[in-house]
């Protein structure tokens, strides 16, 4: 892309730098489930702390971005979406933290007949924010690779959303078989909702860049 005016290359880098901090949002709210499938909740304050920690100061560049997009960063008809996209980003920490949150506070104890299905559904959520930072790390460098990774988040997304499923329809039948009380039942319904929420957000994001290359190539 034609760099017009110099504000862009610090945009850029404030962009890539938003991007690492959701990342590693991310990578620590892996570190809190790890300590809900253990139960060990003192230990997994100090993580929820590192995610509200991380998920604040990606805030702080996301306005610090908004910021320089008003002093003229970027071409009017590119500069909407760059707003829209770095909000859309910023969601995916904000979901991750309010699940962390959410998982702290509750206090339960989770069911070992899950941890199987929880860790792939992990592993998607993860997947799916990594493959969001290679999209966007290639927005200003090849628009074809980053519609590539785009594409890859919504595939990703498909599939989590399998084993969102898979998990509710097994929460149930603990239920059912007395394995888990009603509150569990609730509790652990609201955490799966949470986790497919960084997912959909991961892909709301995602859906940006198809605009923003059409706009740019058009």
């Amino acid at each position: 892309m034609v760099k017009w005016f110099g504000k862009e290359s610090v945009v850029e880098k404030h962009s890539q730098k938003h991007m690492e901090l959701v990342y590693e949002c991310i990578q620590k709210f892996k570190e809190v489930m790890a300590c809900f499938y253990k139960n060990e909740f003192d230990k997994m304050d100090e993580k929820v702390k590192a995610v509200s920690e991380l998920e604040h100061n990606a805030d702080i560049i996301r306005r610090q971005m908004e910021i320089e997009f008003l002093e003229g960063a970027f071409l009017p008809f590119d500069r909407e979406d760059r707003i829209i996209l770095a909000e859309l980003v910023d969601g995916v920490a904000d979901m991750a933290q309010e699940a962390a949150y959410e998982i702290c506070l509750s206090r339960i104890r989770f069911p070992p007949e899950l941890e199987k299905d929880f860790k792939e559904f992990i592993k998607e959520i993860c997947d799916s924010v990594s493959a969001l930072k290679e999209c966007i790390e290639k927005l200003d460098v090849d628009l074809g690779e980053a519609m590539a990774k785009a594409h890859e988040v919504e595939e990703i997304e498909d599939q989590a959303d399998v084993i969102e499923r898979r998990i509710r329809k097994k929460l149930y039948q603990l239920y059912r078989d007395e394995k888990i009380g009603i509150l569990t039942l609730i509790e652990l319904k609201h955490i799966v909702k949470r986790l497919g929420n960084i997912v959909d957000r991961a892909e709301n994001a995602s859906d940006r860049v198809p605009i923003i290359a059409a706009k740019r190539r058009g």
